[in-house]
């Protein structure tokens, strides 16, 4: 019996791959670099001393934001949770589920480029069954959230472009990649498909078509959609409002502060 595994970069010509890492460098590029401006804005008012902002470096700051990236009031999203528990719960799905995905799409390009091989066996069947779960629960998350902006509650819910556009891009990131999974299970039909769910759906979609569109050429339309979205969404980030989602545990993190501060007035 064949091992359970995947091909990365399977039928991608050496050219594009290049492409691809290029890319991918300058959307990071720009994800620093505009985070770095960012957080250099909020440095610029005048000092403090209940500001626990004030007097930090951008450094620092950063480092604050990886120290405390894993809060409970964060990860649990307490601060949406007491106004909905619904909200929160959906909330909740797409922050993990993006965090597990990020995690699985480094975890394959360290095994890639390193030459560890370690995503095969039992190991590479939980690492799709894991990530096919959080993807979905985000993909629906997801689906809540632009539904509830743009049909349910477009009236009362005050929101910008930029608050559709990053909503919109999450979803197609994480759509687009189904859809890249779904045609390579259908293609090549591997016989352990139940550990990944979602993307056997995708799959028997994508069966369906039958034999009008070649499947290798869509894996690359896909692949190449795929990509393109997913480095518009992390170049974009710093230069929208769902920047929070890295600055939220900076935040909360000085917003304590802020609040035992005040305390220490009044009771002093």
């Amino acid at each position: 019996m064949v091992e359970a595994s995947r091909e990365v970069f399977g039928d991608i010509p050496l050219s594009l791959r290049y492409v691809f890492y290029a890319a991918a460098s300058m959307a990071v590029a720009i994800f620093f670099i505009g985070s770095w401006f960012k957080v250099s804005i909020w440095l610029r008012g005048r000092a403090d001393p209940s500001d626990g902002l004030s007097g930090k470096s951008v450094s620092k700051l950063i480092m604050a934001s990886l120290l405390y990236i894993f809060s409970a009031d964060c990860l649990m999203a307490r601060r949406v949770m007491q106004k909905s528990k619904l909200r929160g719960m959906m909330l909740i799905f797409i922050y993990w589920g993006f965090v597990i995905l990020f995690i699985g799409t480094v975890l394959v390009a360290v095994d890639y480029d390193l030459g560890l091989d370690i995503l095969k066996g039992k190991f590479y069947l939980y690492y799709s069954f894991v990530l096919d779960i959080a993807g979905g629960l985000a993909l629906i998350s997801l689906s809540f959230y632009i539904l509830r902006r743009s049909v349910f509650l477009r009236h009362s819910v005050v929101s910008g472009w930029d608050d559709a556009a990053v909503l919109i891009l999450m979803f197609i990131v994480i759509f687009s990649g189904f859809c890249i999974e779904g045609i390579r299970l259908a293609r090549f039909n591997p016989p352990l498909m139940d550990w990944s769910p979602v993307g056997a759906v995708f799959s028997s979609i994508f069966k369906s078509l039958g034999g009008d569109i070649p499947l290798p050429l869509l894996y690359m339309v896909f692949w190449i959609f795929h990509a393109l979205s997913a480095f518009t969404f992390i170049a974009f980030i710093p230069f929208s409002k769902q920047f929070h989602m890295f600055a939220a545990q900076i935040t909360t993190l000085e917003a304590s502060k802020r609040r035992a501060y005040l305390e220490g007035l009044v009771h002093g």
